[in-house]
């Protein structure tokens, strides 16, 4: 844990890239034992329920991590000599990137095109692209977007994303009516959706 003193109004709590738990204090408040307990003990709830989830580095010193098996990096590179980046950072090469892109776009959009002619509501545009927050959106004027980040998961999980934005294409919300479509295209859907929820792509 780090505690850091700021000239800011509110206090917060953050975890970085390397799981460990900052915590940052107004200076006003740097004397005020009773707030900086509250916000620890907050921080340390936080930090609690990311270690409960599951971490995961797509790139290792010998593998990368593709729709959830390890395929070594030498294996990788036969097959793709256009890729010239060092493994340690494979995932920060722009080549890279845009290959990965297209491995999840041509997995991606037969699925959506599927599902959406099973609905009889077409989409206009897929977009991929890495995010912070997001996994997945579909906005209202039916242009969709995927984390590429779910080129790592699994195909259960990405599969199921793509049912999920596609019921969206239907219905905006998350009411009783867009859950009952989802689970309709997707009858294991909430297991799937509470398992997906614990991964964390570093």
């Amino acid at each position: 844990m780090q505690i850091t003193y700021k000239p800011i109004r509110h206090g917060y709590a953050r975890i970085d890239k390397d799981g460990k738990l900052l915590i940052t204090i107004p200076l006003s408040k740097k004397w005020n034992k009773q707030f900086e307990t509250i916000l620890i003990e907050k921080a340390e709830k936080l930090l609690k329920r990311y270690n409960k989830r599951v971490h995961i580095d797509p790139v290792q010193k010998d593998t990368i991590l593709l729709f959830g098996e390890q395929v070594p990096i030498e294996e990788f590179y036969k097959q793709h000599p256009h890729i010239k980046q060092k493994p340690a950072h494979w995932n920060l090469s722009p080549a890279a990137s845009k290959f990965l892109k297209k491995i999840l776009e041509d997995y991606a959009t037969p699925i959506f095109d599927l599902y959406s002619k099973k609905l009889w509501i077409p989409y206009k545009k897929l977009s991929l692209r890495k995010t912070s927050s997001k996994r997945w959106s579909c906005t209202h004027d039916q242009k969709l977007s995927l984390n590429l980040d779910l080129v790592h998961l699994p195909t259960k999980y990405i599969k199921y994303v793509i049912i999920h934005e596609a019921c969206h294409l239907k219905v905006k919300n998350h009411s009783a009516k867009f859950r009952a479509l989802v689970e309709s295209l997707c009858p294991d859907y909430k297991q799937t959706k509470k398992e997906l929820r614990k991964f964390v792509i570093r």
